[in-house]
């Protein structure tokens, strides 16, 4: 039986581009969009979408949680998520949102910047914060934005317990530097 070199050469290297190009796309991060707007934002690792929730006529909140290992600490194990809470047709400053979500939902800041990681180039606000869930009596701590794009204002914040935030603290500042604008 005769084997013709070229071919057989050829199939090869069709083989490897193949390969070559599906080890490429299973390792790549797609970009995802913010409904409503044009800001974009990559997942370093594995997360995965969870829900939509319609609060208002404006306001819709999305939730992914990360999927790519356990997190444990003291022998509970606990889901980091991030949820984003968007707008719609918001007209006010930025500042009465803030405030009108801290009062629905109280934390102490650890820290706070008007300029720099996931904010745009201006009009935003971050936060490092902190709280403890009167429920499962657990403290939880978790990094947050504020930015407005147009009539639209957004809450993208990356939760975990205390406890698990240095594990998680890498991951949440690569998708917040991820966020274009």
């Amino acid at each position: 039986m005769k084997t013709d070199v070229n071919s057989l050469r050829g199939s090869r290297i069709g083989f490897l581009a193949l390969l070559l190009f599906l080890l490429l796309g299973a390792g790549a991060q797609a970009q995802v969009a913010i409904p409503g707007t044009k800001v974009q934002y990559t997942f370093p690792s594995k997360w995965k979408y969870l829900s939509t929730e319609k609060i208002d006529a404006n306001t819709t909140q999305y939730l992914y949680f990360y999927s790519a290992k356990a997190i444990a600490s003291k022998g509970d194990t606990t889901l980091p998520f991030l949820r984003i809470v968007v707008r719609r047709n918001y007209s006010g400053p930025i500042y009465n949102f803030v405030f009108d979500r801290y009062n629905r939902e109280p934390y102490e800041s650890l820290s706070d910047y008007t300029q720099g990681l996931g904010l745009p180039r201006s009009g935003g606000m971050g936060y490092v914060g902190a709280y403890t869930n009167v429920k499962d009596k657990k403290d939880y701590q978790f990094r947050m934005v504020y930015f407005k794009v147009q009539n639209t204002i957004v809450e993208f914040r990356l939760e975990t317990t205390r406890a698990t935030y240095p594990l998680m603290e890498k991951e949440f500042e690569a998708i917040l530097k991820s966020l274009k604008f």
